[in-house]
């Protein structure tokens, strides 16, 4: 029996805790952290499954072949799920190690992050619902755990629904004889179109976003898949490949929370994930075919309107 298990009765949600904190302190603290959620900590042991593992790696050189391997293997086993507390130096490495959809990642020790999590909120169920990619990304059980998870829907309903709607002109109509040359099909894009959905004016429209935050608490306009789909749209028009780290900065929100949206959103199939052909230990993120078709779309049907949207 384990040093961790609980004796005290307190296993109210029937989860169990793999502990590997690293140290024996650490060890200790997310115990406690497991026990605190209704979970029963237990010590990490291959042969025995838990619902989740509790890791500690703050450092790339932690990040060795044969522990990725131990954890993957388990996840694979036992169908668990991998709670990691780490630094932002390390999240690209991280992301790229572990399977997508069932791992979390606490950046900077943010232990709070972790407990509702732990105590069901978004567990096993939720989790697979995430990894079936034939059916889709409950975003409600991610905005249990992240408030600002809710605008991220009403974003995606936003860009779905947005529709071209033809307006009336209130000038008269005039008639000319046609061009000598004949008609000539329609271009497919207009100049204005390009501009409007070119890198720099999604620079600029991400730097007006920002400048928000000079005036305003930046939560109050927190709005992170908006932000990460501009960004990434503007990179691709750059032809620039973009790391999860990076984007992360780019979401304007804690690392914590921009890695849950990245995930679910690369989940949902908004974004893909490509491999660094000269370092298989991390990845890039870049816009899915469907996702950048909807962007372009979205840019197009602002030129209808009087002001654009930022």
């Amino acid at each position: 029996m384990s040093q961790f298990h609980s004796e005290t009765g307190l296993r109210h949600n029937g989860l169990v805790a793999m502990i590997a904190g690293g140290s024996l302190e650490r060890d200790t603290d997310l115990a406690r952290l497991a026990t605190l959620s209704g979970c029963t900590p237990l010590v990490m042991d291959d042969s025995q499954a838990a619902d989740f593992l509790l890791v500690n790696i703050l450092s790339e050189m932690e990040i060795l072949e044969a522990s990725v391997t131990r954890i993957n293997k388990y996840l694979e086993g036992y169908n668990s799920i991998v709670l990691i507390w780490s630094t932002m130096d390390v999240v690209k490495e991280i992301y790229a190690a572990f399977p997508l959809g069932q791992y979390h990642v606490m950046v900077e020790a943010l232990d709070v992050e972790a407990k509702p999590i732990l105590v069901g909120a978004f567990g096993r169920d939720s989790m697979a619902r995430l990894r079936d990619t034939g059916r889709e990304v409950e975003f409600a059980s991610l905005h249990r755990i992240s408030d600002e998870l809710a605008e991220f829907a009403r974003t995606l309903a936003r860009l779905a629904e947005s529709e071209q709607k033809d307006k009336l002109s209130e000038k008269p109509v005039s008639f000319r004889p046609a061009p000598r040359d004949g008609f000539q099909e329609f271009p497919e894009s207009s100049p204005f179109t390009d501009h409007m959905a070119g890198p720099h004016n999604l620079r600029e429209i991400i730097k007006l976003r920002r400048l928000r935050d000079s005036f305003f608490q930046p939560d109050l306009f927190a709005d992170p898949a908006w932000d990460i789909l501009l960004d990434l749209k503007a990179a691709a028009q750059e032809g620039r490949q973009v790391s999860v780290s990076s984007l992360c900065i780019a979401a304007a929100v804690p690392p914590t929370t921009a890695l849950r949206w990245i995930t679910a959103m690369a989940q949902s199939g908004m974004l893909v994930r490509r491999q660094d052909p000269a370092d298989a230990r991390r990845v890039f993120i870049e816009l899915s075919a469907e996702t950048s078709a909807k962007l372009d779309d979205y840019f197009a049907a602002l030129t209808t309107r009087s002001a654009p949207m930022i």
